[in-house]
């Protein structure tokens, strides 16, 4: 026990006996009352006494040290930025073959687009390229990608959708033959079925295969079709005024002068 719970403990037996002392002035008859309230009194007293202290316990000055340890000083520099090299960079997930030329407009129809320009294509499947220095179009089936060429150099390339396996679209080597702005689409039977008003930018290769806009899904890139390359209107558009036979600006549907005039178009797996 240390001096100070030690005095402690002596002023309460001196209190205590002092009290009792007393109780012997008290007439008899109240003695016992009067003995139970002196004891009862000081075991409260004694009981408050650690809360009393803690209470009105002194505030010591803060250390320097400690001021420190707390709180940091208004006079000290800010701390140096952490070097950026250090930090992982945030996930960046490109286009397949090359950056998007724009954002895609996925709730206007005739804004959206798959367009990017192609900076590598090792990932397409391996073709012999076409022995030409003009313009030619490459359907990739595997990838669902048409790249525009011009000789060997790609200079733009889309996401498109293809045939579904029971309606592929055919491979081989073909020439775009006929051109309609804008004409309904219809076929198919049963759930097969299909009935499209206002397909526009439509380009011919082969019998009833084309590339053409769509407005009726945006899943581009996975096979949807009935065989025909769908594009988005813009992408559609864009391909359509690049590719031969030219289009004049008015008229409505026209064919190439003749079978092999038209663009080049080469559709592999």
């Amino acid at each position: 026990m240390n001096l100070s719970k030690q005095i402690g403990s002596h002023w309460r037996s001196e209190w205590i006996f002092a009290r009792v002392q007393a109780v012997h002035r008290v007439p008899s008859s109240h003695r016992q009352g009067v003995l139970i309230g002196i004891l009862s009194l000081a075991f409260f007293v004694s009981s408050l006494k650690p809360a009393l202290a803690e209470a009105v316990k002194p505030l010591l000055p803060v250390t320097t040290a400690a001021a420190k340890a707390n709180s940091p000083s208004l006079a000290q520099p800010p701390m140096a930025a952490t070097n950026s090299l250090s930090v992982p960079p945030l996930p960046f997930i490109a286009p397949e073959v090359g950056p998007l030329i724009k954002n895609q407009y996925p709730d206007d129809i005739n804004r959206r687009t798959t367009a990017f320009i192609p900076q590598s294509l090792d990932d397409l499947t391996p073709i012999q390229l076409p022995e030409t220095d003009g313009k030619w179009i490459r359907v990739d089936l595997s990838k669902q990608l048409v790249v525009a060429y011009e000789g060997k150099m790609p200079i733009r390339a889309f996401r498109v959708s293809s045939g579904l396996p029971g309606t592929p679209t055919v491979t081989g080597t073909f020439h775009i033959r006929a051109k309609v702005v804008s004409q309904t689409m219809k076929g198919g039977e049963g759930a097969m079925h299909y009935d499209l008003p206002g397909v526009k930018w439509v380009q011919y290769f082969y019998e009833g295969y084309s590339f053409h806009g769509t407005y009726w899904h945006s899943n581009f890139g996975h096979p949807m079709s009935h065989g025909c390359l769908n594009m988005t209107n813009a992408d559609a558009k864009w391909l359509f005024d690049w590719a031969t036979p030219t289009w004049d600006g008015k008229t409505v549907s026209f064919k190439s002068p003749s079978d092999t005039a038209g663009t080049l178009v080469v559709i592999h797996e």
